[in-house]
This record gives C-alpha cells, sequence and structure tokens, in this order.
C-alpha cells in the first residue's frame, strides 16, 4: 500500500490551513488529511499487516506519526506488547492532537483497564509535556470510576506546570471528574493545591458543563480567584 500517494491524493490545503489553526505547537508538517479518512486507512493498514504496518510509515507529516497512533491502538495484540510501540510513539508526539486522538481510539477490555493502569504508573515519572498529557486525558477518559478516583486525583494536582497543553489537560480532567466526584474537586480547590490558571479553568469548564448542577456550579463560581 503506496501510504504517501493515498495522503496527497486525500490532502486539502484548506483543511490543512483549518488544522494549522487549531494545532500551533508541533513541528511535523501538516498535509491536510481528515481524521476519518485516516481511521480508515489505519483500520486497512493493520487488517493487511498488523503491527507490522508501522514499518510502512514515516514521521515525514503530522498524518503519517498520527497514523501510527491509530495502527497501535486498532491493532488487536495483547496490551501487554504494545508498550513498547506506545513509547516509542510517546517520543514523536509535539501535539495535543497526536495525543488526544491515540488516546480516544483505544477499546478497553476490563482487564486492559489494569494493565494501562500500570503503565501510567511508569509514565508518571515523566516531565515531558505530552508524556503528562498522555497521562492525564488517558485517566480522563478511563479511569474516573471509584477504585481509581482517588489516586487520579492525587496525581492531577501533584503537577505543577506552567505549560499551556498540561494545564489544560488537569482542568479538562478536574471538571470531569467533578461530575460523580463533586466533593472531592470541591476540596482540591478549597484547599488551593493548583495554579491560578488551572484552578479558575477547572472552575470555568465545570461551570459550562450541562452535567453539574446548577446549585455546583453555584458553589464552583465562588472558589474562583481573581
Amino acid at each position: 500500500m503506496d501510504v504517501k500517494r493515498i495522503l496527497l491524493e486525500n490532502a486539502s490545503s484548506e483543511y490543512r490551513e483549518f488544522t494549522e489553526s487549531l494545532t500551533t505547537e508541533g513541528e511535523h508538517p501538516f498535509l491536510g488529511v481528515r481524521i476519518p479518512l485516516l481511521r480508515d486507512l489505519a483500520r486497512k493498514l493493520v487488517k493487511e499487516n498488523g503491527i507490522e504496518a508501522l514499518e510502512l510509515l514515516s514521521d515525514d507529516s503530522f498524518e503519517e506519526v498520527m497514523l501510527q497512533g491509530f495502527v497501535i491502538a486498532y491493532c488487536k495484540i495483547p496490551l501487554e506488547d504494545k508498550k513498547p510501540y506506545i513509547d516509542e510513539y510517546l517520543v514523536k508526539c509535539d501535539s495535543w492532537s497526536l495525543i488526544d486522538c491515540f488516546v480516544s481510539t483505544f477499546k478497553f477490555k476490563k482487564n486492559d483497564e489494569e494493565v494501562m493502569w500500570e503503565f501510567l504508573r511508569d509514565y508518571r515519572n515523566s516531565e515531558e509535556t505530552y508524556v503528562v498529557r498522555f497521562v492525564l486525558v488517558m485517566m480522563l477518559n478511563k479511569y474516573l470510576k471509584d477504585e481509581y478516583i482517588d489516586e487520579v486525583l492525587k496525581y492531577a494536582v501533584s503537577i505543577h506546570s506552567e505549560e499551556y497543553y498540561i494545564e489544560m489537560a488537569q482542568a479538562w480532567l478536574l471538571a470531569t471528574a467533578a461530575i460523580n466526584y463533586p466533593e472531592k474537586v470541591e476540596l482540591i480547590l478549597i484547599d488551593g493545591k493548583l495554579n491560578m490558571f488551572t484552578h479558575n479553568k477547572t472552575i470555568q469548564k465545570a461551570v459550562e458543563s450541562f452535567r453539574i448542577s446548577a446549585e455546583e456550579k453555584e458553589r464552583l463560581k465562588k472558589l474562583r480567584w481573581k
């Protein structure tokens, strides 16, 4: 399969400009290929080649790097066997989109939750912006549950970073956690465990949510820092 040819044939300058406006921090050049097409292409690559499909992909463009993430997530091999590929992929990630689309593509069986949780324990030691974001977004998507919530929140508030894409992930996670664990998130805010930007952004995102009660929103508004 000639991946580069397929990508170029489906590239759009208009969509490239749109993507560039949303994802300004990365160094990989954009071609302008829409994500649904990338997902379809990744599924075909996995069907034909399995995890060896990664050998057909270079790091020449944002789209090829994203394809690598999709191939890893879609490939039907044990999650334990994906760890080296996840490690390699995370090293290449230099934008929020490469992280968030990768995380959202994983579909977990019950036993996979514990396997990934152990992976996250390793990644928590990293100070790399997009590895930290990977941990936060994976926790947000998969681990806002009773058996994990205390450790998730402990990790979220332990991060002291002024990197925008980390702060936004922290706020997103905490605001989402406030849906089912409002008392726990309120306590974090009352105790002042976050920097000002993340503190206020958490409240903003929670107040904008349709899944949080009006009463809870009023309590949160009173916790804003000025």
